[in-house]
């Protein structure tokens, strides 16, 4: 089995030869359409149900793939903020479309979503036994995510968390002694919450009152006695690490610089905005600690009862000069996270496997992935040439994107973009000049923000280079050069101010 995780390469053809995928009807469900192309490496994707859609949806996937393509936004003609809106109806609204589509496939219907809902799961399991979940069940998904339970569990782990870091409740928490206590911000994290949410950074009493007021306001009677974990704020790097609970073992993949909250991007200091891999200055030493932390970690979920593909986010303190001295984890993502969709497009671009191929691995029972071979991947793990950055609109209200830009390869020349081809990958560019707009890229019918549901940091699209986008001496922030590529892509955007669009069945 060794030889079968050599390559990518070699994996397909051991697929193709041993029929594994044989039958199965893959069905994702996501934020954006275009993150089911981390499992077509290793069989098609027969229908995507996504919240977002995007210019490049139809070219590509629907003309391309050939899968179908259910979008919360394409119906409504809006992008907001409020993913549980998605969550909580769209299969109640649109079920019976969806579920009419699926009856029509042959074989076994196998549905990987990001993250599990209640909503997928009154989907699937209310209309018989003949769709698959390849993912966790929400109450194991939830069980993991609860933020306060890793720190509960650190030293039976055997992990770092932050110094002075506690769980308690939000009806005890007094901000005049959490301010004296930790002196520069501290961190309140909600043990449950949407994917990427739930985390809170507190500067000021202006900070607190907000958080406090928005929480009590979404938790309603449950809010004093709900738990809460308060970390002190860590002013060096975001880190991440990605991992597999696969049959008995934790595949890994390699760590990333997390970039989270740079102001020139978005006013909420824990929004996330990018990865990095391709900085290459993360020490061996740390290196090796944050693979080796995810592994235990991964071993303690799998030994839970978890399975497949998960995230862990790490905190550190660096020195004077922007240099990591420490490392914490900060939580866990009990699901496949942000880097998955297009790290499995730079594993491939490397000819390496990608680590989504263990989730299905798990899910459909491939036995020979044994412990000793993905002892043997993680060994031979390299490292990545890729950097993501997610675009926001930077401005509160609604807006058209009238500008024409479409999904493609570009270049940035003389203070603009230049459109060189077609295309919606990395691994489509063909050297460090070229990078990528793709996934979600605007269509000018749809209304950006809503005035109740989010009309500020609305998603735009994303930015993929084979260049590293931080500064070299402070990760926590984008280059200079990268803000100048990003403000050209809004600028090509054209975002021009529009009244707001209501909702189907929004009252006026």
């Amino acid at each position: 089995m060794a030889r079968l995780l050599r390559s990518l390469s070699h994996l397909k053809e051991a697929i193709a030869d041993r029929g594994w995928f044989d039958g199965v009807r893959l069905v994702y469900q996501g934020f954006g359409p275009l993150a089911a192309h981390m499992f077509t490496h290793f069989l098609p994707v027969t229908h995507i149900v996504a919240e977002y859609d995007g210019e490049e949806v139809g070219r590509h996937i629907e003309r391309g793939w050939g899968a179908t393509v259910f979008s919360a936004e394409r119906m409504t003609g809006v992008r907001h903020n409020e993913s549980d809106l998605f969550n909580r109806y769209f299969y109640r609204n649109h079920g019976d479309e969806v579920a009419d589509a699926l009856d029509r496939l042959e074989g076994r219907v196998c549905l990987v979503p990001f993250a599990t809902t209640p909503g997928v799961e009154e989907f699937l399991f209310g209309r018989g036994s003949r769709y698959h979940l390849l993912q966790n069940a929400s109450i194991i998904q939830n069980h993991f995510d609860y933020k306060a339970r890793l720190a509960w569990s650190a030293a039976e782990i055997g992990i770092p968390i932050p110094p002075d870091s506690a769980v308690t409740l939000f009806g005890a928490l007094d901000y005049d002694r959490l301010a004296g206590e930790y002196g520069t911000g501290f961190v309140i994290q909600v043990p449950l919450s949407q994917a990427g949410g739930g985390t809170h950074f507190i500067f000021s009493r202006d900070d607190f009152e907000r958080v406090t007021a928005a929480n009590r306001a979404a938790i309603g009677g449950l809010f004093d006695r709900t738990q809460v974990k308060i970390t002190p704020f860590l002013s060096g790097p975001s880190l991440n690490c990605s991992g597999c609970v696969v049959n008995g073992a934790v595949a890994l993949s390699p760590p990333d610089i997390q970039i989270v909250g740079d102001p020139y991007f978005v006013k909420t200091p824990g929004q996330y905005i990018g990865s990095d891999f391709a900085l290459r200055a993360i020490e061996p030493a740390h290196r090796s600690f944050l693979l080796d932390v995810t592994r235990r970690i991964g071993a303690w979920m799998g030994g839970r009862g978890y399975r497949g593909n998960f995230g862990v986010d790490f905190l550190s303190v660096a020195d004077a000069r922007g240099r990591i001295r420490e490392i914490y984890v900060s939580e866990v993502n009990a699901r496949l996270v942000g880097e998955s969709q297009y790290m499995a497009d730079w594993q491939a671009m490397a000819d390496v496997v990608p680590l989504t191929f263990f989730h299905l691995a798990e899910w459909l029972s491939i036995d020979e992935v044994t412990p000793a071979e993905i002892e043997a991947y993680n060994e031979s793990l390299p490292d990545l040439d890729g950097s993501a950055l997610l675009l926001y609109n930077g401005r509160k209200g609604t807006f058209r994107a009238e500008g024409g830009l479409t999904a493609g390869i570009y270049r940035f020349r003389d203070g603009a973009i230049e459109r060189v081809r077609d295309g919606y990958l990395l691994s489509q560019t063909e050297g460090d000049d070229e990078f990528v707009i793709t996934n979600g890229v605007p269509r000018e019918e749809i209304v950006l923000g809503h005035p109740r549901y989010g009309d500020e940091g609305v998603f735009l699209c994303y930015l993929h280079t084979r260049e590293s986008i931080v500064e070299p001496d402070n990760w926590r922030v984008v280059n200079g050069k990268w803000r100048a590529i990003a403000d050209a892509v809004r600028e090509a955007l054209r975002l021009t101010p529009c009244p707001p669009r209501l909702l189907p069945g929004e009252a006026a």
